[in-house]
């Protein structure tokens, strides 16, 4: 291989990146990017060619993410994939998002144009994944299942950048060497404020609380209904079971399809639904006379939508409870006399020693190609 074969990417160490003058914000030296990375404390990477941003790192391993851009050849970013760790030494793709621009000139928009069109593809960790196309005169979405090499890569050691990113999704040719960038384009000052955060997941709030006889919380939003429902059990420790399914013929699975609090162990021989004082029974319980069985409705917290169910372990990682949070109190302030939460929230992730494998995905160009055929399945109605 001749030295005209290999393309010099340079390497520069930041604080994040301003779509606005496509320059990065407050440079940093490698040095202090390493201890950042050690520590958990986010940063930022670009890697550019002959003064044109070609790929964007954002790193926050305290909150478990690595966000990849890439750049088009007018230095806007144009596409993202999200990594998050699920388990030492290995990242899995979260999700992949693409988006389009009408034109070249587009000064208006830099970044997310209001005219182009946005591709989506958000994957479980199983593979299962929904892929969201949004256009001009609508949006579709289909289901797709991605193969594991398409979805999981090695943590690689710090400055391995290219374990994430190759020539090929740089539009370079050949090989690659990375090497520091001399005279960084600076961006506007940024002062202590970060140029970007990590998407943080959905945290606990409230439920130990929820639980306790005697709290009292405050919401601003005049829906609180302060009644107990007529039937009442004492406090105590009650098992909760979990349905599970799966639809034959299909690989659709780990749907929940209801969920129970059993207080007693014996045979439960009739149902009433749960009601608060001055609540009709009417509209709201089926039966089927013919089999005895009979459906409960009960209002959904905000209405419809997907609500969380948080798992509750002890001190030794067994699982103490599941609660389903309908979200009515999310965002309400905790009153005198609540008694203060036991609960354990989830703590912020610290790097493992080792936690780097060895064997970093080593083609991440196969996963553009791959994004590219799921892009045009879904453009060409095949899916």
């Amino acid at each position: 291989m001749t030295t005209e074969d290999v393309r010099a990417v340079d390497v520069t160490y930041c604080e994040g990146w301003d779509p606005q003058v496509r320059a990065v914000v407050a440079p940093m030296s490698e040095p202090a990017a390493r201890d950042r990375d050690a520590s958990g404390e986010q940063y930022a990477v670009l890697l550019s060619v002959q003064a044109k941003p070609k790929a964007l790192f954002q790193i926050h391993w305290d909150h478990r993410h690595l966000g990849l851009f890439l750049f088009d050849e007018c230095g806007r970013r144009n596409r993202e994939l999200e990594y998050r760790q699920l388990e030492p030494g290995r990242l899995h793709l979260m999700r992949y998002q693409e988006w389009r621009h009408a034109s070249d000139a587009d000064p208006e928009y830099p970044e997310h144009p209001k005219r182009g069109w946005y591709f989506t593809m958000t994957i479980d960790p199983d593979g299962r994944a929904r892929r969201e196309l949004h256009e001009l005169d609508g949006s579709s979405h289909t289901w797709a299942n991605v193969p594991v090499e398409h979805r999981t890569v090695a943590k690689a050691e710090f400055g391995a950048w290219t374990a994430y990113v190759d020539a090929q999704m740089l539009g370079l040719s050949g090989s690659i060497t990375l090497v520091p960038a001399q005279d960084p384009v600076y961006g506007p000052a940024s002062g202590t404020a970060p140029a970007w955060s990590a998407p943080l997941p959905l945290r606990p709030r409230h439920l130990e609380a929820l639980f306790t006889p005697g709290s009292r919380l405050a919401s601003d939003d005049g829906r609180d209904d302060a009644r107990s429902f007529t039937a009442t059990v004492p406090p105590g420790d009650y098992a909760v079971l979990i349905a599970s399914m799966r639809w034959e013929g299909t690989d659709r699975e780990g749907e929940t399809p209801a969920v129970m609090v059993r207080i007693l162990d014996k045979p439960t021989v009739s149902w009433e639904l749960a009601l608060l004082p001055g609540q009709d029974l009417s509209s709201s319980e089926l039966r089927a006379p013919e089999t005895g069985t009979n459906l409960i409705a009960y209002s959904s917290g905000l209405g419809d939508g997907s609500y969380p169910v948080w798992t509750g372990r002890d001190a030794d990682g067994e699982v103490t409870s599941f609660v389903a949070d309908m979200l009515i109190l999310n965002d309400a302030d905790a009153l005198p006399p609540t008694v203060p939460s036991t609960a354990v929230c989830l703590p912020p992730f610290t790097p493992v020693t080792g936690d780097r494998r060895e064997a970093p995905f080593t083609n991440p160009g196969a996963t553009a190609e791959f994004m590219a055929t799921q892009i045009s399945q879904v453009t060409d109605g095949c899916g």
